[in-house]
């Protein structure tokens, strides 16, 4: 009997691979620069580090210029969450919460976008825990940020599941393991075959439970 349910943001809770890609392709284009790759399934489950690394490989200077650069268009070109959110999440939390089981977020992405996203979708109240990739030593696939997160959860592997999209994210969780269900993209391809169960949306976790 599963306890708890880690969800992954980007690509489950809110459509944001999808934004991020076309925004860093726009931004190039905009300095009429082309980027190393401009295939998306090079970046889903990636840290900002290892995006940056696959999108200006060989040349740390100019990629330290374009991502100073970068940041500063973000903040002009800011992503809407409640836009972009699963229309599932309100009504899987609250099964979830009918349920008494905890909720946590465990992501790559910065600790102040995770908990922006879930202050404007509303539903920061119903999470239990939110760890960032920022704040470990080590990235998915390393496990850490899924063995911090059932240690805080005070829970043991077993009873919890993980929810993900990207083969990093499922590996990371596999290694600490958690049982995983993936969400299946709809609009481009991720090698899911290391996790558990595959799932279209999300609503489909409650009978993993």
């Amino acid at each position: 009997m599963k306890q708890a349910v880690i969800f992954d943001m980007d690509g489950v809770l809110v459509d944001t691979e999808s934004f991020y890609f076309k925004r860093r392709m726009k931004f190039f284009d905009d300095l009429k620069i082309e980027p190393a790759t401009r295939k998306i399934e090079d970046f889903i489950g990636s840290t900002n580090g290892m995006i940056w690394e696959r999108l200006v490989p060989d040349d740390d200077e100019k990629r330290n210029i374009l991502k100073e650069e970068y940041s500063k268009y973000c903040k002009e070109h800011e992503v809407c969450f409640q836009e972009i959110l699963n229309p599932s999440v309100k009504e899987v939390i609250r099964e979830l919460k009918d349920r008494n089981l905890k909720i946590a977020i465990a992501s790559s992405s910065e600790r102040k976008e995770i908990l922006r996203m879930v202050e404007e979708c509303g539903i920061a109240s119903c999470i239990d825990f939110v760890i960032s990739g920022e704040e470990c030593v080590q990235s998915k696939p390393d496990p850490e940020i899924y063995i911090r997160a059932i240690k805080a959860l005070e829970l043991l592997e077993t009873e919890v599941l993980a929810v993900e999209d990207s083969a990093l994210g499922i590996r990371a969780a596999k290694a600490a393991g958690v049982t995983v269900a993936a969400l299946e993209p709809r609009d481009y391809y991720i090698d899911q075959s290391e996790a558990d169960c595959k799932v279209n949306d999300l609503i489909e976790i409650i009978s993993e439970i």
